[in-house]
C-alpha cells in the first residue's frame, strides 16, 4: 500500500494573475517544479511557435497565464513542459444516464480515471478566470484539464481511444498534428455552456489525440464523442431518445470511425460489458449502484490498483449536472472517502490518499 497527497486549490483572476498563483504553489514544491519544466532549448522554437498560435485560436487566454507562470518561477515560457506535451495515456471508463434512466431524475455522469499518481500533480481545483465560465476540475500538467464541471452545470471527462497517442516512449504517433485531451476539456469548461456548444467546439478544433468525450449538460442531454486520427463521431441524447445512457472505455463504439480503430484491448471491452449489464439490468440506476460498479475490483467492476503499470484509479466521480455536484474520491474508491464538491472556491487543503498496489494478470493486457 502506498501513500500520496492531492491537493484542494482555487485558483481566480485575470489568466496572467492565475498563473502567478499556479507558480507560488509550484515554487513551493521542489518535486512538483520538476515535474513540469523542461531544460533550455529543449523545444523547437517552430514547434513552440505553431502551438502558441493554435492556442491563441481555440484557448485563448493560457499563454497568458503560462507567462504569468513562467515568470513567477524564472524560467523562458518554452521549458513549460505543457508545451510540449500539448502539441500532438490513461484508461479510463464513462457512463451517463438521462433522467429517465436514473432513481433520482436526475442527468447524471460517472467515471473512473485510471494511470499513475507519479506523472500528475493531483490537484482538483476551482478556477475563475475573467472573462471565463467559472468551474471545477482536475488539473493535469498545471494548465489543462482532465475533468470537470463548470458553473451552467456542463460536465465533461474523457478516456483515451486505443493505443495511447503522446510525445512518450511507448505512444504512437498522432495522426494528425492537434491537441491532447486536456485542452479539449479545458476549452469547453471555459467557454461552453451546453452539449451542443461543446460538440461544435470539439468538431472543429484540431484534435491529435484519440480521445473518447463524455458530455453532460443540466439541460437533460448527454453525448459522446470519439475521434480516431482526426476522424470524428458523436452522438447526442435527449429525454425524447429511444436510449437513454451511453458507455465507453477504450475502443471505438460508433459505427462511423470502425473503420479507422488500430486495436482493441480486452480489458476494455470488459469493463463497457460491466457498464452496459448495469443499465440494462436496472429499470432506473442510483448513485449508489454506480458508486458500487465504480468501487468493486475489474473483472466485476471498474477499479484497478495497478498503479506502477499506469493503470491505477486515481479518481472515481458521480456529476449530478440537475443538482450542480461531483461527489468523488481521489484514489481507490475502495480505501478513501466519498467528498462532495459544487462550482464554488474550496477549502483549500491536502488530503492523504490511499493507493493500494497490485500487479495485473497479463491476460489484462490482451490485443484483440
Amino acid at each position: 500500500m502506498k501513500k500520496t497527497a492531492v491537493y484542494l486549490k482555487n485558483f481566480a483572476g485575470t489568466s496572467y494573475e492565475v498563473g502567478t498563483q499556479m507558480g507560488k504553489w509550484v515554487l513551493s514544491d521542489p518535486d512538483l517544479l520538476q515535474k513540469v519544466l523542461l531544460p533550455p532549448k529543449a523545444y523547437p522554437e517552430d514547434k513552440l511557435t505553431e502551438i502558441i498560435d493554435l492556442l491563441d485560436c481555440y484557448c485563448q487566454g493560457i499563454n497568458e497565464e503560462i507567462k504569468g507562470f513562467s515568470d513567477t518561477i524564472g524560467v523562458s515560457p518554452e521549458q513549460v513542459l505543457f508545451y510540449a506535451a500539448t502539441y500532438l495515456e490513461r484508461g479510463c471508463s464513462l457512463m451517463a444516464a438521462l433522467p429517465q434512466k436514473t432513481e433520482n431524475g436526475h442527468t447524471l455522469m460517472a467515471r473512473n480515471y485510471d494511470f499513475n499518481d507519479e506523472m500528475e500533480e493531483m490537484c482538483f481545483a476551482f478556477i475563475d478566470i475573467k472573462d471565463k465560465y467559472r468551474y471545477i476540475g482536475s488539473t493535469l500538467h498545471l494548465f489543462g484539464r482532465c475533468d470537470g464541471m463548470n458553473e451552467h452545470g456542463l460536465a465533461v471527462c474523457i478516456a483515451s481511444n486505443g493505443l495511447p497517442v503522446g510525445n512518450f516512449e511507448g505512444g504512437q504517433k498522432a495522426g494528425m498534428t492537434g491537441f491532447s485531451f486536456w485542452i479539449v476539456v479545458r476549452s469547453i469548461l471555459e467557454n461552453c455552456k451546453n452539449v451542443e456548444e461543446a460538440i461544435e467546439w470539439t468538431v472543429g478544433a484540431p484534435i491529435g489525440f484519440n480521445i473518447n468525450l463524455m458530455l453532460a449538460d443540466s439541460h437533460n442531454k448527454i453525448a459522446l464523442l470519439q475521434c480516431v486520427d482526426g476522424h470524428k463521431a458523436y452522438k447526442i441524447l435527449d429525454e425524447s431518445s429511444e436510449e437513454a445512457y451511453l458507455s465507453s472505455t477504450n475502443h471505438v463504439l460508433l459505427e462511423n470511425i470502425k473503420p479507422y480503430e488500430k486495436m482493441v484491448i480486452e480489458n476494455s471491452i470488459i469493463r463497457n460489458n460491466k457498464i452496459v449489464k448495469l443499465f440494462e439490468d436496472h429499470k432506473q440506476v442510483s448513485k449508489n449502484d454506480i458508486k458500487t460498479l465504480l468501487s468493486t475490483s475489474y473483472p466485476n467492476g471498474l477499479c484497478c490498483h495497478y498503479y506502477k503499470e499506469f493503470f491505477g484509479t486515481l479518481r472515481s466521480m458521480v456529476f449530478d449536472v440537475t443538482d450542480k455536484t461531483i461527489e468523488m474520491t481521489f484514489g481507490s474508491p475502495q480505501s478513501n472517502q466519498w467528498h462532495t464538491f459544487s462550482v464554488k472556491a474550496l477549502s483549500t487543503k491536502e488530503i492523504e490518499v490511499i493507493l493500494p498496489q497490485e500487479k495485473a494478470n497479463p491476460d489484462f493486457y490482451k490485443i484483440l
